[in-house]
This record gives C-alpha cells, structure tokens and sequence, in this order.
C-alpha cells in the first residue's frame, strides 16, 4: 500500500475509534444536557418546598413547575433516574457539574446549606395510621466533602398522636459515585436518637461505605413514650480531590404504631 494509501486511511480509523467510543444515550431517557438543567431546577424546588411544612400539596407544585417548565413528565423523570443510578459515571458527570452551581447558590447565600438540610426543624409532626413518613425534605439528596453539602439532619417533637410502643426506622436508598480508576474510600454515618418522656435516650446506626438499600430502626420500648426524634447522614472520603458524591433516594423516617391485638382486648 503506498503512504498516500496510508495517509487517508488512519485518519477515517481515528474518526471510526472515536465514534465507537461514544456514549450511547437510549433515546426514551432525558438526555445528560437536558437533565442537569432539570435537576438543578429540582434541586433549587426542593429547598424551597421544605421550608412549606406541612403542605403536601404545595410541595407537589413545586416539582409540577418544574417538569412542566422542561417538558417532562414524572415518570420519564423517575425512569430516566433509574437508568442514570444504574450507569454512575454518566451521574456522575452530571453532578459535577451540577455541584458548582449549587455550591455557587450556597456561597451567595451563607447559612443556606445548613438550613436546607435540616428538615422540619422541631417541628410537630401528627399524622393518623399505623405507619407514618415524618421525613419532610427533599426525596433525592446530593451529599460531598464540601461543608455545608455533607450533611443530613432532622429534628422532630412527639405530639399526642404517638403512642407507648412506637418505633422509629430510616430507610434509604444510596448510591456511591466516583470518577473511575480513582484512589477514594467514601463513607457515610447515619443515625437515630429518640428521646423518651423520662429524659432517658436510644440510638441506632449505621456505617455505610457501599451503595445499596438502608435501614436503621430504633428498638420499639413498650414502656415509655417518645418525646423527640433526631437523626443525621454525615458524608465523608479520603479524597476531597476526586469530587466524589453520595446520592440519596426515597429517603423516609418511618413511625411505626404496635400492632392491636384485639383478641387481647
């Protein structure tokens, strides 16, 4: 073959590696360009929806706004979310570039990080049924090394509506997100306190270093009733280089009545 030969084919095999390299998109998810631009939207709704407690509904409008405002629905959302948590690199990616505007919002705005993720802050949380979600924030959550953005907390007072014999369980979904072929170790502790009406206290937690499901569940005490629930997820690694994150999804603080025997009655 003669170096002229030569000379066309390397160039139209660059082209064809490079094109075989590319990320292939399924066509029926939202697209990485269009979904940071809606998740910083739904981040942003988020914050402001847990500073609504205890409206449901104008929670819900909130992140109606903005899947209208991109042309989505929730379920393309969820099930585009779905393929993103199953391919943590193209997430990750994402989110990288969505840290810095949201790390941009908190330093306009000093002592918002902290507010935002506490939620419901002392607040009096009553709901009828044997099982009741008292988490109030954010359904889908972004933790880092960086302060402010590596913290979870919620704080809330029994009222009437809880009962001797009420347990208490954190359930979370978590899925860990590094650059590949990158030297980090990321870990994350969570916990529950509940304070009894004796001013006597029980805990549980738990470390967490590998994505999977979560939950932390408080030893139910048919003795005494509580009088205050706390909890925390405090994220940390090894790295703060890497921008390594820790997403959290359908994370729930479940109150739990005991169980009626009506035979005993």
């Amino acid at each position: 073959m003669s170096k002229k030969g030569v000379r066309y084919i390397l160039p139209t095999l660059v082209l064809f590696m490079l094109a075989a390299c590319e990320v292939k998109y399924p066509e029926d998810i939202i697209q990485p360009d269009k979904m940071e631009a809606l998740l910083y939207d739904y981040h942003l709704a988020q914050t402001m929806s847990t500073e609504v407690t205890g409206d449901e509904y104008k929670r819900k409008l909130y992140a109606e706004y903005v899947f209208d405002k991109h042309n989505v629905t929730k379920e393309e959302f969820d099930s585009s979310m779905v393929w993103y948590t199953r391919n943590p690199k193209h997430l990750y990616d994402i989110y990288s570039s969505l840290e810095e505007r949201l790390t941009a919002e908190v330093e306009q705005a000093p002592g918002a990080g902290t507010q935002n993720r506490t939620a419901a802050q002392s607040d009096t949380i009553g709901l009828e049924g044997d099982i009741i979600n008292l988490w109030q924030g954010q359904p889908l959550s972004l933790l880092s090394a960086t302060p402010l953005m590596n913290r979870i907390t919620f704080s809330y007072a029994a009222d009437s509506t809880y009962h001797t014999g009420d347990s208490l369980v954190m359930q979370m979904n978590v899925h860990l997100i590094a650059p590949q072929k990158t030297n980090v170790r990321q870990t994350a502790n969570a916990a529950m306190v509940v304070e009894y009406d004796d001013s006597t206290f029980c805990s549980a937690g738990n470390k967490i270093e590998a994505s999977g499901r979560y939950s932390i569940a408080v030893p139910r005490n048919y003795d005494k009733r509580i009088k205050a629930v706390r909890g925390h997820i405090y994220y940390g690694d090894n790295n703060p280089q890497a921008r390594a994150k820790m997403l959290i999804d359908q994370l729930k603080v479940l109150r739990i009545h005991p169980e009626v025997d009506e035979d005993a009655e």
